[in-house]
């Protein structure tokens, strides 16, 4: 009868709580539940809107991973906000099988050749690319950040020049654009060099790339307008055109693979960008708001009321967010695109970077998706208030502010212009929180 009896309440118990759930979803209610606990008295829900004293600063974004990244940009850009943007990678080339030359062998020709599909910046610009043979090794389990100087690792003497203008095609259904080779031809010594190469170091990759270390593309740097193009690295050869004694005609590729260390590099001249007096300053009067991928620019923002919310430790915080209002006429957003989403990060004690806990339950409920209907992106960081009012009080936490940063940060291109301080639209904190005793 006693488990009987428990399996009752327990029961009952259950009830009384969907019943609480079902009653708190249909009126709305996100103290939903609070009123079952014991002890527990609502007095008020109330809400609160911040948007007068949210300030931001600009600052360079140096701690970045560029190595593996899903494209690599290359090209010289110059941002008419941002300043120029030359981007660069290095890369190992790797053997498909074992070439098995025959000593009669002698180059013909040898090219290298990129693939991509995505272009930021203009169509007329002529770009041109100067290839490099490694001499230092890329290390594929390495992490390397965007203040490294990949190009140390190069010769300083290019192996191969060549020039492109970016293309834009779209594909028979106009639905999606087709990919453009860039084809570079190289010096017929580097080529003979490959054919030299001792067979038994051709075993396998790894005695492979010890000998061939790989290449460095960069791009000549232009002073205005240019382009950045989306490099397919797993689409990008080496192929090298050669006749023996037996053959007229052969051909060889040598390939990037998915095992191939890959590094991107970028190097920006902020002289003529708009927010250059302010870089680096922890307060500014800037009305503006910066980001740019690679490498390039994070803003911080800081929100000093939620410093206030310290002794606030009767209060369950129902919703909080944050929302930033896009600058469309400044990103000029038809020419140059927006990303379709960023992140708010939390800069925790040590001044690194986090996600805020919000980002741990869903990645629709943290939010950063760009709203087209009202050009915004809202953040949902109620738990990290909720986390905040505790650590404030402890002593385990500091209302250091938050980062705003690009999601795609080692491989896109789009950078953008939010409204912030004393701006028409500046960012708003909205907070609907309940207080109980």
């Amino acid at each position: 009868m006693k488990d009987k009896y428990f399996e009752l309440k327990n029961l009952f118990i259950a009830f009384l709580l969907l019943l609480a759930v079902v009653w708190g979803c249909k009126n709305g209610d996100q103290t939903l539940g609070i009123n079952l606990l014991p002890d527990v008295k609502i007095l008020e829900t109330r809400y609160h809107q911040e948007n007068s004293t949210i300030n931001t600063a600009v600052f360079t974004d140096t701690k970045i991973r560029v190595d593996r990244p899903k494209y690599d940009l290359l090209g010289s850009f110059n941002d008419p906000l941002f300043g120029r943007t030359d981007a660069a990678f290095a890369a190992q080339f790797r053997l498909p099988y074992h070439p098995d030359y025959d000593p009669s062998a002698e180059v013909d020709s040898v090219v290298l050749k990129m693939t991509y599909k995505k272009i930021y910046g203009d169509t007329v610009s002529s770009q041109t690319v100067q290839v490099y043979e490694l001499i230092g090794n890329l290390n594929y389990d390495a992490k390397y950040l965007s203040s490294f100087n990949i190009k140390s690792l190069a010769s300083s003497v290019p192996i191969g020049t060549g020039s492109f203008i970016p293309k834009f095609r779209t594909d028979s259904t106009l639905t999606d654009t087709t990919e453009q080779v860039i084809s570079v031809r190289l010096n017929k010594s580097f080529g003979s060099s490959l054919l030299k190469i001792d067979s038994l170091k051709m075993v396998n990759n790894e005695e492979f790339v010890n000998v061939f270390k790989g290449l460095y593309i960069g791009a000549t740097p232009i002073n205005r307008k240019g382009t950045l193009v989306s490099v397919n690295a797993s689409a990008s050869m080496i192929v090298l055109y050669f006749h023996d004694a037996v053959s007229d005609t052969l051909g060889y590729a040598y390939r990037v693979s998915a095992n191939s260390a890959n590094v991107s590099g970028f190097n920006h001249d902020y002289t003529l960008a708009r927010f250059n007096q302010n870089l680096n300053k922890e307060s500014n009067n800037d009305t503006l708001i910066y980001i740019q991928p690679t490498g390039g620019i994070k803003s911080k923002v800081y929100v000093p009321s939620l410093s206030k919310w310290k002794d606030s430790t009767n209060y369950i915080i129902n919703k909080a967010t944050l929302t930033f209002h896009a600058d469309t006429i400044m990103s000029d957003y038809r020419r140059y695109s927006m990303p379709d989403r960023i992140y708010l990060k939390v800069i925790n004690e040590t001044g690194e970077e986090e996600f805020p806990a919000d980002s741990q339950l869903s990645s629709s409920y943290y939010g950063g998706y760009f709203d087209y209907t009202t050009a915004t992106y809202s953040f949902n960081v109620t738990q990290h208030l909720q986390q905040l009012i505790k650590g404030l009080n402890s002593g385990t936490m500091h209302n250091n502010g938050f980062y705003l940063v690009h999601t795609e940060r080692n491989y896109a291109a789009q950078r953008l212009v939010l409204k912030g301080f004393n701006s028409s639209k500046p960012v708003e904190l909205n907070v609907t929180y309940t207080r109980y005793k």
